[in-house]
């Protein structure tokens, strides 16, 4: 039994040293994407907008589960080609709430602010440099998930006050029927 002992303590080790790296999963970037990493890095990036010197991509064959659950689409925000955002759109209160549910248990009771325009209610969380922000329109129904990676958002948000804080309409190297998904899907960038 001896033998078996040291493969089986060897992948306990492995394991207590790898729970660290999970806990702080957001500290380094966003699902595969690490923040200020080019985006060169990832592979399979297709531009689908862009505002002064802010790209947004998607990856348009993709799917993404976001805290076990699965999302339609994700934008990836690039600030002079550096990861500075992930814009997540949501659909269906349920999968908002189990979303929500997830983050509150792993980082605590969220800041909560409302705005009468819009009617908006936002939940939001710090981790290390990084924000996560749930977004809930209750008059139009969208909803958003969006992490920031603080050391560029900064930066990034003034640009967009420079350039004006709407996506323009974004040219598409994609078939007919992605880019009419893609532009519905940039629209919920604006709120």
């Amino acid at each position: 039994m001896k033998p078996m002992m040291k493969p089986l303590l060897g992948a306990l080790f492995l394991w207590i040293l790898a729970a660290p790296a999970l806990a702080n999963d957001l500290g380094a970037g966003f699902l595969d994407a690490r923040w200020g990493s080019p985006s060169a890095e990832q592979k399979g990036l297709t531009q689908v907008g862009s505002i002064g010197r802010i790209a947004f991509y998607i990856h348009p064959d993709r799917v993404y589960r976001i805290y076990g659950t699965e999302v339609p689409v994700v934008i990836y925000g690039y600030f002079d080609d550096r990861l500075f955002a992930v814009y997540v759109h949501m659909e269906g209160i349920d999968a908002f709430s189990q979303i929500r549910s997830y983050v509150q248990h792993k980082y605590g009771i969220p800041r909560i602010t409302r705005e009468s325009r819009g009617d908006l209610t936002t939940h939001s969380w710090k981790v290390e440099e990084t924000r996560i922000k749930l977004k809930h329109y209750q008059t139009t129904g969208k909803l958003k998930i969006s992490f920031y990676y603080l050391p560029l958002s900064g930066r990034a948000n003034l640009e967009m006050e420079i350039e004006g804080d709407e996506p323009p309409e974004p040219v598409f190297p994609l078939n007919a029927r992605r880019q009419q998904e893609a532009i519905q899907h940039m629209e919920f960038l604006s709120f």
